[in-house]
């Protein structure tokens, strides 16, 4: 079978291969075809892109490798709307809890970014950055996946007279947590292809957003920490900020084995006494 990874040069000074093209357009037709998106300030379908790829697909595919090439994004792409949204089943709207926020984005610029998710995510898997119980933003990975894991413990585990305890938590604020500055370093440290860490850099310095409450847009301001949900670049970015987090804790408690979907954690551990392994919990 073909090797289909959109394999990188390494050298930010090097230009992108042309072998890329066949790829990133695979991925550009998966975008358009299965995507369904409230438009973003420009007011860009997914549908007008796409009838625009089926005219002129090279000048699309030039595109995110422009971005790449150059480190810099279309302020357009850049610009984003904040809409908040009452939660459903929260009666007290005077509580902050009680409302999310939701982005509108340019559908051109996330036709980018899905390409560059799918380089960000190669690219982590190439240099062994993710742990083995880390399965959202990865191919052939899913929170099924990681459901399948926990319940085979279990059954593992009865037949042995043991018992297992699962540990349930989410990272508190994951997507406002993510610090620009932290995650180009790992990303630098870990030695990741020099376009991807430079076009990280722009995407998580130059955005702005407006945010619309009941219909009333506000003023229009920098985004200065943190990445926007319904980015999607966003999860692989989140999974590269927090992919040390699974290995520090089993190197702390190594009779636990961490999985994890982006910012929702769950810590398994065996054992036939509950007691213990109930303190095994609380460490």
């Amino acid at each position: 079978m073909a090797d289909r990874r959109l394999i990188l040069t390494g050298d930010e000074s090097v230009p992108l291969p042309n072998k890329m093209d066949q790829e990133i357009a695979s991925v550009i037709n998966r975008v358009l075809f299965h995507q369904q998106a409230t438009l973003g300030p420009d007011k860009q379908s997914f549908g007008a892109i796409l009838l625009f790829s089926k005219w002129d697909t090279e000048r699309i595919v030039r595109l995110p490798k422009a971005t790449m090439c150059t480190g810099r994004l279309s302020a357009v792409w850049m610009r984003a709307s904040g809409v908040v949204i009452r939660k459903p089943g929260k009666d007290d709207c005077t509580q902050r809890k009680a409302y999310r926020s939701s982005s509108l984005l340019s559908c051109m610029g996330k036709v980018v970014e899905a390409v560059v998710t799918e380089l960000q995510s190669e690219e982590a898997e190439r240099r062994g950055q993710l742990s083995n119980g880390q399965f959202g933003s990865r191919k052939g990975r899913s929170a099924i996946d990681a459901v399948a894991i926990m319940v085979d413990s279990a059954h593992t585990a009865w037949k042995i007279s043991h018992i297992t305890v699962v540990l349930l938590m989410d990272i508190n604020a994951a997507f406002p947590s993510v610090a620009k500055g932290r995650v180009v370093n790992l990303m630098k440290i870990r030695q990741m292809d020099g376009h991807l860490i430079r076009w990280t850099e722009s995407c998580l310095s130059e955005r702005t957003v407006k945010m619309i409450i009941e219909g009333n847009a506000m003023e229009r301001h920098s985004v200065e920490g943190g990445v926007l949900q319904g980015s999607p670049v966003s999860p692989i970015l989140v999974t590269i900020y927090t992919s040390g987090l699974i290995k520090g804790v089993e190197e702390y408690v190594s009779e636990a084995e961490g999985l994890s979907f982006v910012d929702d954690l769950g810590w398994v551990a065996t054992g036939s006494n509950v007691n213990d392994l109930v303190r095994l919990s609380e460490r």
